[in-house]
């Protein structure tokens, strides 16, 4: 075993103290692996394409964010998905849903030293391996896009959530249960009681339809606004009891949402959503599939990928990607 660790200093968390916080980290390490900060994607690229040789294990010190740039430079360093190295999630992002569905424990200095005395022992920790989807598409200055994640907000309200979720100087649980509530008083006032909203436009931004053309296996959604437009591969847990996607818990089963229904719909029948229901409309599909075709219909999309925001895309086909072998690590913190 030999162990990359990549550390983002522009991280909210690392900000503070990035060089003090890679210095522990090496201690850690000591000679079964090595530290690096990466400041920016080019950074990240030059390290991945030196340490990509030598490592088994690439440790992401972060959260789900973190994780999908780092599986992304790998992917442009090794093309066979079955030579890629094991990944290790920390916990330590805004969105940590991948380490909850791998069961990775721990935070990064405590997921060092298990993975650490797992090296000086050459016992690697057991493996899970998840699905992911695959992206391919073309931005509005007609370059190719492509990106391998989790889950993916083309738009609708998944998408507009992170807007509300990134307000909050801390993320977690608390935060996302705040937007949803939030959310959902804002929109009964101004239903039931207009004269008391105070036009904070709150709901009206997260239920704003996204426009465009959608293909769900060959059949077009009957509606060129969706209110829905979100893809995952994994069922994802991000907080505040919202489990996503719950149609992908299954291996190999990919979870498309798309289409239109009224935001009163939504916030009757999201409790049996979160949980494996099914979201049912006329203008709605909320299905298992294999292959999901989004074409802006005016603006360009922005959408959210594992949390992680890319503007300026004006077509998406969506399909299965490749499997991501993760280190399953339950660490617990040191004994004071």
């Amino acid at each position: 075993m030999y162990l990359g660790v990549i550390v983002n200093p522009l991280a909210r968390k690392n900000r503070a103290a990035a060089g003090d916080r890679s210095a522990g980290l090496r201690r850690i390490v000591g000679r079964w692996g090595e530290v690096h900060e990466t400041a920016s994607v080019e950074e990240l690229r030059a390290i991945v394409q030196q340490l990509h040789p030598r490592v088994t294990h690439f440790v992401a010190d972060g959260g789900d964010g973190a994780l999908h740039w780092l599986i992304n430079e790998i992917q442009r360093c090794i093309a066979d998905p079955r030579r890629w190295p094991v990944f290790v999630p920390t916990n330590g992002g805004s969105i940590n849903a991948v380490a909850r569905k791998a069961r990775v424990r721990g935070r990064t200095d405590a997921i060092l030293r298990a993975l650490t005395a797992a090296a000086k022992t050459d016992r690697p920790p057991p493996e899970v391996r998840l699905d992911t989807l695959e992206l391919d598409g073309e931005t509005a200055d007609g370059a190719p896009f492509h990106r391998v994640c989790f889950g993916l907000a083309a738009g609708g309200v998944g998408n507009r959530f992170y807007d509300k979720y990134y307000d909050y100087h801390h993320h977690g649980r608390t935060s996302a249960a705040r937007v949803v509530a939030r959310t959902f008083g804002d929109y009964l006032t101004a239903t039931l009681l207009p004269s008391r909203s105070g036009g904070s436009g709150y709901a009206s931004h997260l239920f704003a339809p996204t426009r465009a053309r959608v293909v769900i296996d060959g059949e077009e959604v009957p509606t060129r606004t969706h209110r829905l437009l979100h893809a995952g591969a994994i069922d994802l847990q991000i907080g505040g009891g919202l489990r996503l996607f719950p149609k992908a818990c299954e291996p190999g089963a990919l979870h498309f949402q798309a289409g239109d229904t009224s935001p009163a719909k939504i916030i009757a029948r999201l409790p049996a959503a979160l949980t494996g229901g099914t979201l049912r409309g006329d203008r709605l599909r909320d299905v298992n599939g294999r292959e999901m075709i989004i074409e802006a219909h005016g603006e360009p999309l922005a959408p959210i990928i594992d949390g992680e925001r890319f503007a300026g895309i004006v077509r998406l086909v969506v399909r299965a990607g490749p499997q991501i072998r993760v280190g399953q690590v339950r660490a617990s913190p040191p004994v004071p």
